[in-house]
């Protein structure tokens, strides 16, 4: 009985005496809040068109006797085109010359010689391809971005490597309720590159920098009671819970509209669960928000 009790209290002297490993802090990843700039992408689909064209309707009923000239003929300002000739026998007017107002190209005949014409019927389109112009509806949520002046890139299509510079020269202030779009016109500024030809379809970039956002990795959000909130670095290992208020999301971050301030430093990642009050070791310094 007296080794049994010897052999009892050398295990709890041992046992009492042992040391007792504390548990490992653990380590948390920061990040510093910046300012950054907020720039915004705009793509649409453009259309070029001539900027010098000119649609010639018939100003009187007859028929088309005489077609001067064939499609794609360059023509002169004040030129005959065609003639037209009333063939009522109660009249005895002498057949009518129509004239292209503008020096071009005969780019669309819209009737054929014999053909009755009403006034009013479109006849012929000339126009100038040295001069061209770019057309494009902006989307309604993009209207106030836009502005005459601004400059752009256009291409023919996403995967190719040449762009020419852009310019808007016009745009809209109403929207189309049918399309909830807003007409623009940009213009090429470099007339020595060779310009794609008209009809061609591309596509119109513009970059908008609209001042300065913070924004936060969506990984270093924490909700409490239903409010989003992150945790910010408090003296040198501890945080205190910020409530924010949150903007758009963008990719896996999202736009802060209040709550932090620039400096700032928050816990982007841990290495376990936090407790409020806990000690943590930093496991990288901080990096900037990109």
């Amino acid at each position: 009985m007296k080794s049994l009790f010897s052999l009892a209290l050398i295990c709890f002297i041992t046992f009492a005496h042992a040391e007792v490993k504390p548990a490992d802090k653990p380590k948390v990843l920061l990040q510093e809040i910046k300012l950054l700039d907020d720039n915004k992408r705009i793509i649409v689909p453009v259309k070029i068109e001539a900027k010098i064209q000119s649609l010639v309707s018939a100003d009187i009923e007859g028929h088309v006797t005489r077609i001067l000239k064939d499609l794609g003929s360059i023509v002169k300002a004040g030129e005959v085109i065609m003639y037209l000739e009333n063939k009522d026998p109660s009249y005895t007017f002498a057949a009518v010359p129509v004239r292209s107002p503008i020096a071009g190209v005969l780019s669309q005949m819209h009737t054929t010689q014999m053909t009755k014409v009403n006034r009013g019927d479109k006849l012929f389109t000339v126009i100038n391809p040295k001069s061209l112009k770019l057309s494009a509806e902006f989307p309604s949520n993009d209207v106030m971005t836009v502005r005459s002046g601004l400059i752009g890139n256009f291409k023919m299509d996403s995967k190719s490597d040449l762009t020419l510079p852009i310019k808007i020269i016009g745009i809209s202030p109403l929207v189309d309720s049918r399309t909830g779009t807003a007409s623009a016109e940009f213009e090429f500024t470099d007339l020595k590159k060779t310009l794609p030809p008209i009809g061609s379809i591309g596509q119109a970039t513009f970059e908008i920098n609209q001042g300065s956002i913070i924004m936060i990795p969506e990984a270093s959000l924490v909700f409490q009671d239903g409010k989003a909130m992150v945790r910010v670095l408090k003296g040198k290992n501890q945080f205190s819970k910020k409530i924010i208020v949150l903007g758009e999301q963008r990719d896996n971050n999202f736009v802060v509209k209040s709550g932090i301030a620039k400096g700032e430093q928050i816990i982007v990642r841990s290495s376990r669960p936090l407790k409020e009050g806990e000690m943590f070791d930093v496991d990288a310094p901080a990096a900037k928000v990109q």
